[in-house]
């Protein structure tokens, strides 16, 4: 799941993350949703994609509730390196002309469910782009795009920590990345 040597040459040419490790009672639907017989992803990519004026896009997707956005990810293949899935899910998800500024942070998570385990992790990026609008170029895959300010993303993370239903753990998970980005983006951080 996550290559040291990887991460070190990810550190040399992007900064030093901030690196933290999550256990999570997950619920019937991160179990549907994280375990597989045959997983199809190793970890995934999170990237906090910054335009000029500072505003950072988030998405939404069609079965989402109406209200949440989150920040862009998408996930890392069994074979493949960090860098080309943070590009490919860039090009997939948004089309953007992007520069890699920081590697913000490595979250590391244990889900536990019924007596089981899985292991995942996230790799959270910050990228530059220009005033160019979103496109996603998958069908039915991200249905809006918001662009927020660093410090909006606060009520972005509640939204997701507060949804409630089948929903409720996966956005208790997602939550942890929006709160990582904030720390690192507004005050106390690296600043934007």
């Amino acid at each position: 799941m996550i290559d040291e040597q990887e991460v070190n040459m990810l550190v040399r040419c992007y900064g030093q993350p901030l690196r933290r490790a999550y256990t999570l009672e997950a619920d019937d639907y991160m179990r549907f949703y994280r375990w597989r017989r045959e997983p199809d992803r190793r970890a995934e990519v999170v990237f906090a994609i910054l335009r000029p004026d500072n505003l950072i896009w988030l998405h939404t997707k069609p079965h989402y509730p109406a209200h949440i956005f989150r920040l862009l990810s998408g996930g890392i293949g069994l074979d493949e390196a960090v860098g080309d899935a943070l590009w490919r899910e860039v090009a997939e998800e948004t089309g953007l002309p992007c520069v890699i500024e920081a590697f913000l942070g490595l979250l590391t998570y244990q889900f536990r469910y019924q007596g089981e385990t899985a292991d995942f992790a996230s790799y959270i990026f910050a990228l530059r782009t220009d005033f160019t609008e979103p496109v996603c170029e998958r069908d039915d895959e991200v249905s809006g795009f918001r662009a927020v300010l660093p410090g909006q993303l606060l009520d972005v993370s509640n939204e997701l920590r507060n949804m409630l239903g089948d929903r409720r753990c996966w956005g208790q998970w997602r939550a942890l990345a929006v709160d990582l980005v904030y720390e690192q983006l507004t005050a106390g951080g690296r600043g934007a």
